[in-house]
């Protein structure tokens, strides 16, 4: 769910904590790297938006360059042969499917209605294994101050099966009804489609950033191995509230995303590995509560 002049600017200042932690003098210091230039750079290059994703927790500080395979993105039913045509009237009775199927029913009634807020969370930066602190306040304070609404209610849902899905539950609180659901956790690619793959499905994922970096390219002493980077997607939720018109009046959609770049250059310096790991957040009105 990144925006492309987000993924530009990261890569810029990558770019100089890459050399940083090799031990080279950098061009530029990080001061010299501000807003306004890079969404100069980024406006000649790119255009609006593609959208955010991660690795495990505990692999944020892993320096191997040995990575899992791409998660299996192929579709499985959405509704089986056997699934009971009408749901009990308790949603605590609901199967996973028949979860999915209220959740996806809400979303196509309330998307031309609401706008999605987007945050993006610097959480942490590796070089080589190295945490490169100076890089995530001036990340933090761009990401801020670019936050950014979205038409509409995230993720490609109309592809959610319940094979995407890790748990589901739902319930009623009040007159409203409530379904949380974890999705399963997902690996992909440089070059993915923002709305493939189970986090794809439910809430966006960060898309093309291969095409971002080759643009980049011809304006940036970058060259990326995009068959060695990998996005990893980890504790993706969905949580929304639905009222009895069955619409969705608040929700949060969230996951924690690590994009991982290997064996690339940066000012012509090797560099074995780079670690962004932030946290994607999207909310309608307000976020995720209880009526």
């Amino acid at each position: 769910m990144i925006y492309k002049k987000y993924f530009a600017f990261i890569l810029s200042l990558v770019m100089i904590a890459s050399l940083s932690a090799c031990g080279k003098d950098t061009p530029d210091t990080p001061s010299d790297i501000n807003t306004s230039t890079s969404e100069k750079s980024t406006d000649n290059t790119i255009q609006d938006e593609t959208t955010s994703s991660t690795t495990e927790a505990d692999d944020t500080s892993s320096t191997t360059t040995t990575q899992p395979s791409v998660t299996d993105k192929s579709e499985e039913p959405t509704m089986p042969a056997n699934a009971p045509t009408q749901k009990p009237d308790n949603p605590a009775d609901w199967t996973k499917v028949q979860i999915v199927e209220a959740y996806k029913a809400a979303a196509r009634k309330t998307h031309s209605s609401v706008k999605s807020q987007h945050r993006i969370e610097m959480k942490e930066v590796l070089v080589n294994g190295k945490e490169i602190g100076f890089v995530v306040p001036i990340m933090s304070a761009f990401l801020r101050s670019n936050e950014t609404d979205k038409d509409g209610i995230t993720g490609g849902y109309d592809k959610l099966t319940a094979a995407d899905v890790a748990s589901a539950k739902a319930y009623k609180n009040g007159s409203a009804l409530i379904i949380e659901m974890t999705m399963n956790k997902q690996t992909s690619g440089a070059s993915e489609d923002a709305n493939s793959g189970c986090v794809g499905h439910a809430i966006t994922t960060v898309g093309d950033i291969g095409t971002v970096a080759k643009q980049l390219e011809d304006k940036l002493p970058l060259e990326l191995n995009d068959k060695e980077t990998r996005i990893y997607y980890t504790n993706p939720t969905v949580k929304v509230v639905i009222d009895p018109n069955g619409k969705i009046v608040n929700g949060t959609w969230q996951y924690t995303v690590d994009i991982r770049l290997n064996n690339y250059k940066a000012f012509g310096q090797p560099v074995d590995s780079t670690s962004v790991v932030m946290l994607n957040t999207l909310t309608v009105n307000g976020g995720f509560k209880k009526m």
